[in-house]
């Protein structure tokens, strides 16, 4: 491999070692150091294949940080409109594949370029003298507005950048599917003979439940109720003594393994899961 191609293996090299880490869990750290390289790699390759060297110093830095920020953005909008969920798997999946691809791409367009200029017979260049112009090339000095509009441009396409980034960020974070939950509760009231006993429904849904409540083991009431989301059920529970009362919500169908309990007495204290 020759010395140009030293990048293409690095950024490659970088894809791979983040997949790999993120597979057997590695480190934190590690994987912070893993994602800064690998969001920072396709920016670098797409810079490589779009400009080259025809730009150099900050306004090449500029380029490939917009196309680095330009990536997960643009990429998250496709990953969003195919329901991919915007996870870790997803995001890594996302940079490492663009980098690889772009690694491809530019290995065989370096390959192409080499080769054509060893094939290419050379050719006798003729000296044009000082102050002369070459044929067909104009003798007029090249006006530096074509670079004040390049940088407008890059700096605008920046700032579009990073607005949709976060667009993205908040529209994303506002519209992630969140998992759903049940509450259960068995907590005292101002009468410390009475407790309340309630049900709130929070999985996103209608869901239909069985409460069992029992006195030392002994079941005393059983309610089959359904929910609607967000909807919450109560009822006031009277205590006579010293019992441990224990209730078990179960979510129908399963009527084998709690989803949800609360037990409170002398015995055993407060719980609930």
């Amino acid at each position: 491999m020759g010395r140009s191609q030293a990048d293409v293996a690095a950024t490659a090299l970088v894809a791979v070692l983040a997949c790999g880490a993120a597979a057997i869990g590695a480190p934190p750290a590690a994987m912070i150091v893993l994602g800064i390289m690998l969001l920072a790699a396709p920016g670098y390759l797409l810079g490589q294949l779009l400009v080259g060297s025809r730009i150099a110093g900050l306004e090449r830095v500029v380029v490939m940080t917009g196309l680095a920020l330009a990536v997960p953005v643009l990429g998250g909008l496709l990953l969003y409109a195919a329901r991919v969920p915007l996870h870790r798997p997803g995001w890594l999946g996302l940079l490492a594949g663009v980098t690889l691809a772009a690694d491809t791409a530019l290995f065989a367009r370096r390959r192409t370029t080499v080769d054509g200029r060893t094939d290419r017979p050379a050719t006798q260049v003729q000296a044009v003298p000082s102050g002369l112009a070459a044929p067909g090339e104009s003798r007029e000095p090249r006006s530096a507005w074509r670079a004040s509009r390049w940088h407008v441009a890059v700096f605008a396409a920046a700032v579009l950048v990073a607005a949709g980034a976060v667009g993205l960020a908040v529209v994303g974070a506002a519209r992630q599917p969140q998992p759903g939950f049940t509450q259960l509760w068995l907590s005292p009231q101002q009468d410390a003979r009475t407790l309340s006993l309630g049900v709130t429904n929070d999985q996103g849904r209608t869901t239909s439940y069985r409460l069992v409540l029992r006195r030392d083991g002994q079941v005393i009431d059983t309610w089959n109720l359904t929910l609607g989301d967000g909807r919450t059920w109560q009822r006031s529970v009277l205590v006579i003594g010293k019992p441990t009362l224990t209730a078990d919500l179960y979510r129908l169908p399963d009527l084998t393994h709690p989803y949800r309990y609360v037990s409170v007495g002398p015995s055993s204290g407060a719980g609930g899961s």
